[in-house]
């Protein structure tokens, strides 16, 4: 007589492992290369957040979009649509690679980190869960800055930078009814963030410089909510509108802060400290991470092809650092895509069930000069490779875009980002017979 074993539990034991062990490499690989000038600000250049590469394909879409074999971030509530017999497990690396310019100088960066692993599995016939590992923001720059002065000193103000959040979260999506799904994630967001700045003046031995040092550890749960509703258009197409939202929630960190006059420390030579002005360590406050809601609406056609369109709002204005506003403004996105799969058969040919991918962003980020602020636009496109026979699938993206402006000697950022992602379902109940 055939009965059913939870077989799979050793391997979501091995896979929960595997999460942490490579989460511990994600860390660290996060907080590699000079990336961004913009990253000197607020929490830094903040990642593709809740974005794998199937949404970011699509312009950044997914907080209407719900699927039984892909873990969707964009939406807590779309985890609720996993397939109730299946354990999910999903890898996603990413490298970007960027150019710098202003209006005499060039320069190129890179950046290339594990963008996310997911790990997702049914906990009742109504309750789905998951956890993963992604990173938040980084921090990533070296700035110099020379002032000719006449009659005295050439004057070089230096900024450094590095590190970055990182998160880990606990997903939970609930099916309400057969079309209506509500979902939160609990995240941990953690990480270190480290920033100096430096006024010398290489003409003189005589005249010491003056060197800050600054470092923020943040530790602290963050949650977001989300609902999606699905209606049905006609025998074949339905519709689905998501909400997401995330209060404000004051992050408990602490700082250590270090001012000091010096000589040297510049253009490789030794520094040598003349005098501290100030020291205060490990000095513990709060950081506010602001309020934020969104709105998505898809249209699909079984699974044949899938359009939509998303727009997320964050009230950056209420950012601060300690009790300390960092002059940053409100954000927001607008997103658009869609994707294609010609025919969805394992018997079809490779071409033919490859998933197509395309979609367009639009972001007004949290930073502001001379009244501008400091937008991006990006234009993506990718596709999905199934295993034939098997539940394996491959997705690849590409993005091309561009940040900030040469106006006002400011840095233009030209990008281009490619995601490469993973995806191992496995059946979460096996059949054994006695012979």
């Amino acid at each position: 007589t055939p009965y059913p074993t939870l077989f799979p539990y050793t391997t979501l034991f091995r896979s929960i492992i595997l999460l942490f062990i490579i989460a511990a490499s994600t860390i660290i690989q996060a907080q590699t290369g000079i990336n961004s000038p913009y990253s000197r600000y607020g929490l830094g250049k903040l990642y593709s957040a809740n974005q794998n590469t199937i949404s970011k394909s699509m312009g950044g879409l997914g907080i209407a979009i719900h699927n039984p074999t892909a873990f969707n971030p964009s939406n807590p509530a779309s985890y609720g649509s996993l397939d109730s017999a299946s354990f999910l497990f999903e890898v996603g690396v990413s490298v970007n690679l960027t150019n710098l310019k202003t209006t005499t100088l060039s320069e190129n960066g890179y950046d290339a980190t594990l963008s996310y692993i997911f790990a997702g599995f049914p906990i009742t016939r109504w309750w789905r869960s998951g956890i993963g590992v992604m990173p938040y923001s980084k921090i990533g720059y070296n700035v110099e800055v020379k002032v000719e002065v006449e009659d005295f000193s050439d004057v070089v103000h230096s900024f450094t930078g590095d590190g970055g959040l990182n998160r880990v979260l606990w997903g939970n999506g609930f099916n309400i009814t057969k079309k209506f799904r509500a979902g939160v994630d609990i995240t941990y967001l953690f990480g270190q963030t480290s920033r100096s700045s430096m006024i010398y003046y290489p003409d003189s031995v005589f005249i010491f410089g003056t060197k800050v040092e600054e470092s923020i550890n943040v530790g602290d749960f963050i949650f977001d909510y989300g609902i999606q509703y699905d209606f049905d258009i006609n025998d074949r197409t339905q519709a689905t509108i998501g909400l997401i939202y995330a209060n404000k929630i004051n992050l408990n960190s602490n700082i250590s802060y270090l001012s000091k006059t010096v000589s040297g420390g510049y253009n490789n030579e030794i520094e040598y400290v003349k005098d501290t002005i100030e020291y205060r360590p490990e000095e513990k406050g709060t950081i506010t991470y602001p309020e934020k809601f969104g709105i998505g609406l898809t249209i699909r056609n079984g699974d044949n092809w899938l359009i939509g369109a998303d727009f997320e709002y964050q009230k950056w204005d209420e950012f601060t650092t300690f009790g300390i506003k960092d002059s940053l403004s409100n954000s927001w996105r607008v997103a658009h895509g869609g994707k294609f799969t010609p025919k969805h058969t394992n018997i079809s040919s490779l071409f033919r069930r490859i998933t197509y991918r395309a979609g367009a962003r639009y972001n007004q980020s949290y930073l502001k000069f001379y009244g501008k602020p400091i937008n991006e636009f990006g234009i993506s496109f990718g596709f999905g490779f199934p295993l034939k026979n098997s539940k394996t699938g491959i997705d690849l993206g590409m993005e091309i875009g561009r940040r900030g402006t040469m106006d006002n000697n400011l840095i233009q950022e030209n990008f281009f980002n490619l995601s490469l992602g993973i995806s191992i379902q496995e059946n979460w109940f096996q059949k054994r017979k006695y012979r």
